[in-house]
């Protein structure tokens, strides 16, 4: 049997757990093609197993640096000044299933992570030994990250194999699961995630923080994946839930916009991160986008469109974008992470953490369904929320409210997870919008990315996705 690509991921759970902190649970990889289930003897190794997991993401790269990365490049947003060719071909839209390591690492990061979700799911199933209580809300959290990884993969690469178990006779020559049908899966792991976690951030032992799935990231997590899926309704309930918890979360005003990103920020839903790295003080993308005075180079800037897309006085211009000139060239770089001093003896002592939902994109999802259902007025409202956060008035009247979202979300989330790429396709503006930004180089297939080569090499039942080579 030919397990290549799944003995690659699961090496590389294997080189994580043992190059990091002992006390991170290794939950090793089958040593035969059929293993047994692993079984957590205490309350103690099933929450290690847990932190290991959410540790994991936080270490890739694909989590912490190149959701962001990537799509900002594929998209309009963003554009490298180095001339690396694996910056080009994003783009110019001209990668291909070989040519794209970036890319191949979206799909071997997240199965990686779904395989060590996926151990402890079935961990804990029929547990005896860990308490109840403590097995619903670690099981919720693997649940609700599970579905996590999956929308990256569907939204990038669309029909995707769905790996539910860690025995390998059965997954490695998993063909593709539907769109529609990895996202059914994706909806009724976030509801049985939501049912069973607390409240309050509970597991990883680090008071009021921000970095592991409660009950109100697991239905950030259903509004995002209903409005994908155009169950308006339903995505307006579960952001409405998130925006109601007042006692959590709060939209930071807008002279502390350069506060959004900080660790256990009040606008912050889920962040990234483990007790042993949440004081680290930087991110991967503070250090990747934002040249410091002993770069040697300046490596990217965001794109004229964009920068024109900011209406005058907005106050997210000013706090989110840095201007910076080195060796006689300027560029606009990304400034929402703010920490990226590489020199640890002179480190910024800004804490900062990859942060994976925040309450604005609550606000203008709520906007975006609504405005599907006709609710014009409520949509209004979230919109304009937003806008004055910003120090921008409310929105013109007689304004396309369709196209107000998208625009929204362009300024609000630039350089954010992918967000313009997916708001662009879920819109259907895509082909429109890449055509004037890359004219010549856009080509609408271009809107999924290739399915990597090593991974079609290991498994005969895969197939590539349209228009790749």
């Amino acid at each position: 049997m030919n397990n290549k690509f799944f003995t690659i991921a699961l090496i590389a759970v294997m080189v994580f757990t043992s190059t990091s902190c002992k006390k991170l649970l290794n939950i090793d990889p089958p040593s035969n093609e059929r293993p047994s289930s692993v079984v957590f003897g205490s309350s103690e190794t099933a929450m290690a197993a847990l932190s290991g997991a959410y540790s994991g993401m936080t270490q890739s790269q694909t989590y912490s640096l190149n959701l962001t990365l990537i799509n900002a490049l594929a998209a309009d947003e963003m554009v490298s000044l180095s001339g690396a060719t694996r910056y080009n071909v994003l783009q110019n839209n001209t990668y291909e299933a070989q040519t794209s390591s970036l890319i191949s690492d979206i799909w071997a990061d997240s199965y990686t992570s779904i395989y060590q979700f996926n151990s402890i799911i079935a961990g804990l199933n029929n547990n005896t030994v860990v308490p109840q209580t403590l097995a619903k809300q670690i099981t919720g959290e693997a649940l609700a990250m599970r579905a996590y990884c999956y929308m990256q993969l569907a939204n990038l690469f669309g029909d995707v194999p769905l790996v539910l178990s860690t025995d390998i006779t059965e997954t490695a020559l998993l063909p593709k699961t539907p769109f529609a049908a990895v996202y059914a899966q994706i909806i009724l792991d976030l509801r049985a995630a939501k049912a069973n976690l607390a409240e309050a951030y509970v597991t990883n032992g680090l008071s009021g923080s921000r970095l592991q799935v409660n009950k109100s990231a697991a239905s950030a997590l259903l509004a995002k994946a209903y409005l994908q899926v155009g169950n308006w309704q339903n995505a307006v309930t579960n952001a409405s839930e998130v925006i109601d918890r007042t006692d959590l979360y709060t939209l930071l005003p807008g002279n502390q916009l350069g506060n959004v990103f900080l660790v256990n920020s009040r606008e912050a839903i889920l962040q990234l991160g483990s007790a042993l790295s949440a004081t680290s003080g930087y991110t991967n993308e503070g250090q990747e986008f934002v040249s410091s005075p002993s770069s040697f180079s300046v490596r990217f800037s965001l794109t004229p469109a964009l920068l024109r897309a900011f209406e005058p006085g907005d106050l997210r211009r000013t706090a989110w974008i840095k201007e910076v000139t080195l060796n006689g060239v300027t560029a606009q770089q990304p400034f929402k992470y703010q920490n990226y001093n590489f020199d640890s003896a002179t480190q910024s002592t800004r804490t900062e953490a990859p942060t994976v939902l925040r309450l604005a994109e609550m606000y203008l999802l709520r906007a975006e369904a609504n405005v599907a259902l006709g609710n014009n007025a409520n949509a209004i409202a979230d919109l304009n929320t937003i806008r004055l956060r910003a120090g921008i008035s409310p929105l013109p009247a007689g304004s396309d409210l369709a196209d107000a979202v998208v625009k929204e979300r362009r300024i609000e989330f630039f350089c954010e997870r992918g967000d313009r790429w997916l708001s662009l396709r879920r819109s259907r503006t895509i082909d429109a919008v890449m055509a004037l930004a890359k004219p010549g180089t856009w080509r609408s297939f271009a809107q999924l990315y290739p399915i990597p080569q090593t991974a079609i090499d290991a498994n005969p039942n895969l197939t590539q996705n349209q228009g790749y080579r």
